[in-house]
């Protein structure tokens, strides 16, 4: 697998955090993969033969080539066969509002109808591995729905940034007293900009960070780590981590130190000059500038066995979602 990010136009980074590309090739039969619940909404596009779906139900349906995708609170199937090839858009919350219209309870848009050109233009691209093309049409296309859709931040997008920043621990009423509003003043603005209430976004960006320093430190004590993000306590904690990925923080971590025992080094080398090993409010996200993680995945665990299921989202080798300075 080969992984890649990079940095979006300066117009656009007020809404958009970062563009992923991934290139895969499953080899003989089927790959599972699990994507948890994140704190980010993802417009991908996809050229390859994978399946989506729920890991309760156990029904798959064909992924869709260009969709619009986020902040559930479940963990997502994919099963994919052969070779894929995926270029992501990584939003803001309040810029898949602003570009897209999407709110929560969007669970998952086909861009297909609605933006069917450009659509078939990237996936197209993809197919015959024109990255650099894919990325650029892509990007002029963003620009256009930015000059017609973009607006001010409002202090919605404002409280939503602060959240982030906090790595989701600020309370409600706290944030709302300093922004010089209600709750219900606050609330009202987070839904009408942001698209979710600021409870669920705080859950899930307090969610992602938890899986992300246990995916780097399977160790991690949790007791500590309950306390400096805000849990009540290690129970807490638990359950919540329990309720969104469907799995305990313990079998989470005895998954990853099977799965990467050996490789800890290798990572750790890998990460040692990123921002991605530091967790302060002053290191916010990775290394923008064309990171290439090979034989890594920012999509699921590294290195999995054909048949293994990928316990990690597109969070995997990320660290906070750091908002733009509003």
């Amino acid at each position: 697998m080969t992984y890649r990010e990079f940095t979006p136009d300066s117009r656009l980074q007020g809404l958009v955090r970062l563009y992923w590309e991934v290139e895969e090739n499953h080899g003989p039969g089927e790959e599972e993969h699990r994507f948890m619940p994140e704190r980010s909404v993802r417009l991908t596009f996809y050229a390859g033969e994978s399946w989506h779906g729920s890991p309760v139900t156990g029904e798959l349906g064909p992924m869709p080539a260009a969709s619009l995708f986020g902040m559930t609170l479940a963990p997502l199937r994919v099963v994919s066969r052969g070779h894929t090839c995926a270029l992501g858009v990584e939003l803001y919350p309040w810029g898949a509002r602003q570009l897209f219209g999407w709110d929560i309870g969007t669970a998952s848009l086909d861009l297909l109808p609605e933006y069917g050109g450009v659509s078939r233009e990237v996936c197209g691209l993809l197919d015959v591995q024109d990255w650099a093309g894919a990325r650029a049409r892509l990007e002029v296309w963003l620009l256009a729905l930015h000059g017609e859709r973009a607006r001010e931040a409002g202090v919605g997008v404002q409280a939503a940034t602060q959240l982030y920043r906090s790595l989701g621990t600020l309370r409600i009423g706290g944030l709302a007293a300093e922004l010089e509003l209600s709750p219900r003043q606050l609330e009202r603005a987070f839904r009408e900009e942001v698209g979710v209430t600021a409870k669920t976004l705080a859950r899930l960006i307090r969610f992602e960070e938890v899986h992300n320093r246990l995916w780097l430190r399977p160790t991690t004590p949790l007791a500590p780590l309950a306390y400096a993000l805000g849990f009540s306590d290690q129970a807490h904690l638990t359950r919540e981590f329990r309720a969104l990925s469907h799995m305990t923080p313990r079998a989470f971590t005895h998954f990853v130190r099977q799965h990467l025992y050996g490789e800890r080094a290798e990572i750790e080398s890998r990460l040692q000059h990123s921002a991605l090993d530091h967790w302060g409010p002053d290191h916010w996200g990775p290394d923008h500038s064309g990171l290439d993680h090979s034989g890594l995945t920012g999509h699921g665990l590294a290195n999995p066995r054909a048949g293994d299921p990928q316990v990690g989202p597109a969070q995997g080798f990320r660290s906070a979602a750091s908002p733009p300075m509003l």
